[in-house]
C-alpha cells in the first residue's frame, strides 16, 4: 500500500469511459500525486487516452474486479471510489457493482457515480497537494 498518498479507485462501466477521460485530464495533477487503483480495462483506456498509469490494477468488473475493490474498501485500502455508472444499462455483473457501492456506503468512503460528483471530490483534494 502507498505511503501517505490518498488511495483513489477508478471504475467505469462501458459507455462512461469518455467521462473518465475528461475527469482524468481535468485532475491529472491530483491523480499523479496520489495512489490510483483501477480495473484492467479502465487502466488500459486511461493510459491510452491520457498517458496516466495506475498504481494497482484489478481484473475487469466482469472477471471479479468490482468484488476485489469492494474487499479493499472493507480492508480500509481505498479512500475514494469514482465509479462512473451507466444509468441506462444493466450489466451482467451489476450485483458485484452494487456490492462495491454498498461497501463504500457502509465504510463511509466518498463515492462518485457520475462525473459531476467526481469533479467535486477530486477538486476538494487540490488543497491537500
Amino acid at each position: 500500500m502507498p505511503d501517505d498518498r490518498i488511495r483513489i479507485a477508478l471504475v467505469v462501466q462501458n459507455g462512461m469511459k469518455d467521462h473518465l477521460i475528461d475527469i482524468a485530464n481535468a485532475h491529472k495533477k491530483i491523480l499523479l500525486a496520489n495512489y490510483v487503483i483501477s480495473t484492467s480495462g479502465t487502466a488500459k483506456y486511461l493510459r491510452k487516452r491520457t498517458g496516466l498509469s495506475v498504481d494497482e490494477t484489478m481484473p475487469s468488473g466482469k472477471d471479479g474486479g468490482d468484488i476485489k475493490i469492494a474487499n479493499m474498501v472493507v480492508d480500509g485500502d481505498v479512500d475514494i471510489l469514482i465509479f462512473l455508472v451507466d444509468p441506462m444499462k444493466v450489466f451482467s455483473h451489476s450485483v458485484a457493482a452494487e456490492a462495491l457501492m454498498r461497501e463504500c456506503n457502509v465504510a463511509n468512503i466518498p463515492l462518485a457515480t457520475n462525473a459531476a460528483t467526481a469533479h467535486i471530490i477530486l477538486t476538494s483534494l487540490g488543497d491537500k497537494l
